[in-house]
């Protein structure tokens, strides 16, 4: 239920309808459950900016009264979880900002390892990036991230009982929703590899003999992957190696680095085949072809992932009790929100028309 905690927002932004001047240090609204909370319009605009920049188009004057009334909605649960002892560590919301990165790119990555990874691809430091996509800076974002983790804590500790008797799906819905999806579940040409990883280190020519050395074994006897994988795994190894699954997508390709057209070559080689040796700035790879699938339509009794355990059966099954998750806890946290929601916890500094001028910046 954790990953459900980005759309959150989203929900506490569906309420009810602020602004002193049209100065961004102004408060606009002021939450009062357990203490004075202002909301100033710089605020409202950082998340007004956040949301034009995943919608694509500048929000309307409506649009950003719901935003408006989504900022106190967050700052009126926060106080009352904090009222409940309820406390979100700086580990929670870094770890889920990690999480949260790593899954936009397809693999596990450390907060300093994505900070380099965007430093060498757009020479923007993470900072000038989290605020040229999603419009808030790092410490916006991680600021985001802990109202949200603070609501969904609160709420379901309030909706407890309700949250945990949420019903598994039963046989005769999972096939219904596969026969109704079917063709959503496509999985592409997808082709294994043995890839082998020799780092540079400060020992750059070690690393190109190592590397010649194991394709030219490869090459030899492309059976030898066993001994090779074997090697890597011992103390001091001066290579990694191991299969990998790759798609043929252009996802796939901008996660390996590479153009559509090198990773076109690679499904070009046949099983058994050895490639040539690349280098990278940080190290040397090649790789042997082991396998390469066609495209087809998944069937129930099929594993989701290439070389995974999970079938689609219970894929689908884990997703389908996901949205019942998402649609109670979406449900609750609206419960939970009207609850606090009374004229005496908040007050917006103007309202009608002079509310929509200050609005339409």
């Amino acid at each position: 239920m954790k990953k459900t905690v980005i759309t959150l927002f989203i929900v506490l932004s569906l309420s009810i309808s602020g602004v002193f001047a049209q100065t961004n240090l102004q408060p606009i609204a002021e939450v009062k459950l357990t203490g004075r909370t202002p909301i100033t319009l710089g605020q409202l605009k950082t998340r007004v900016s956040a949301l034009e920049k995943e919608i694509g188009r500048k929000m309307t004057v409506p649009e950003r009264q719901q935003t408006l009334d989504g900022l106190i909605n967050e700052r009126l649960i926060v106080q009352a979880a904090e009222k409940d002892g309820i406390k979100i560590m700086d580990s929670e919301v870094n770890n889920y900002f990690t999480e949260y990165v790593s899954n936009q790119l397809g693999q596990q990555v450390s907060e300093a390892d994505f900070a380099k990874l965007i430093k060498e691809k757009t020479n923007m430091s993470l900072d000038e990036y989290m605020k040229a996509q999603n419009g808030m800076t790092l410490a916006e974002f991680k600021s985001f991230l802990r109202t949200q983790l603070t609501a969904q804590a609160y709420v379901m500790q309030k909706k407890q009982k309700e949250l945990q008797s949420i019903p598994s799906p039963t046989d005769d819905q999972i096939r219904s929703y596969y026969e109704v999806n079917k063709q959503s579940f496509v999985q592409p040409d997808t082709v294994q590899l043995f890839l082998v990883v020799a780092p540079k280190g400060d020992k750059a020519s070690a690393a190109e003999k190592t590397i010649k050395d194991i394709q030219k074994k490869l090459t030899a006897n492309p059976k030898a992957t066993a001994d090779i994988r074997t090697k890597s795994q011992e103390k001091n190894s001066s290579y990694q190696a191991g299969e990998i699954f790759v798609s043929k997508t252009a996802l796939a390709a901008e996660q390996l680095g590479i153009p559509m057209e090198e990773l076109l070559k690679i499904f070009n080689m046949k099983v058994g085949e050895v490639s040539p040796i690349t280098e990278t700035g940080a190290n040397y790879q090649c790789f042997v072809v082991l396998e390469k699938k066609d495209a087809k339509i998944l069937g129930l009794s099929d594993v989701v992932e290439p070389g995974g355990n999970v079938s689609l059966y219970e894929y689908i099954k884990k997703m389908v009790i996901m949205q019942r998750q998402n649609e109670a806890l979406n449900n609750a946290l609206v419960s939970v929100t009207n609850e606090l929601r009374k004229p005496e916890n908040f007050v917006i500094f103007k309202t009608g028309v002079d509310l929509e001028k200050t609005l339409s910046w």
